[in-house]
This record gives C-alpha cells, sequence and structure tokens, in this order.
C-alpha cells in the first residue's frame, strides 16, 4: 500500500510505511521523553506493526495514546511500489 504525501498521525500509517515526523504534543514531559527515544522532528520511522516502530537502529513499542500524538509525512515506499508492479506482470 504505497504512502501519499500528508501529514497523519503515527498509529494511523499502515505496516511497512515509512514517514518523517513533523511535530508532536505540547506535554512537556511526554516530549522528553520521546526525544530520548530519539522520535524528534525529522527522524525517519518505520512502521513494523500497529504498535512497533523502527527508528535509526531500534525497535521502540509504542501505546496507540502516544503514537497518535506523533504528527509525521509519510514518505514513498519504493520498494513496496516495486513489488506492487511486479506482482501486476505476473
Amino acid at each position: 500500500m504505497p504512502c501519499c504525501k500528508r501529514k497523519h498521525k503515527l498509529n494511523s500509517l499502515p505496516a511497512g510505511c515509512k514517514a518523517r515526523i513533523r511535530g508532536f504534543c505540547s506535554e512537556p514531559k511526554l516530549r522528553g521523553r520521546l526525544c530520548a527515544l530519539g522520535l524528534t522532528p525529522g527522524t525517519v520511522v518505520e512502521v513494523c506493526s500497529p504498535c512497533s516502530f523502527r527508528v535509526k537502529d531500534c525497535l521502540l513499542t509504542l501505546g496507540d495514546d502516544i503514537a497518535r500524538k506523533l504528527e509525521c509525512e509519510p514518505l514513498e515506499n519504493e520498494q513496496n511500489l516495486k513489488s506492487t508492479e511486479t506482482a501486476g506482470t505476473l
């Protein structure tokens, strides 16, 4: 499933999609915790499952309530697009 170039909440993206973090909630305590985990604006995240995310070389598990506070911009996933094109030619 190719991702589109709109802003979304991290919890709404499908598995396999990559996205760039654009912003998050204004709660200072939570913002500090997310930054400590490497979830800073500009960071690319890959969705592994509904609550698991790959950030750099780490796999993080976030609750749905926290993931919905992260605003992100989905990136085109070239690998998914290539596999979809190949499947269509069979």
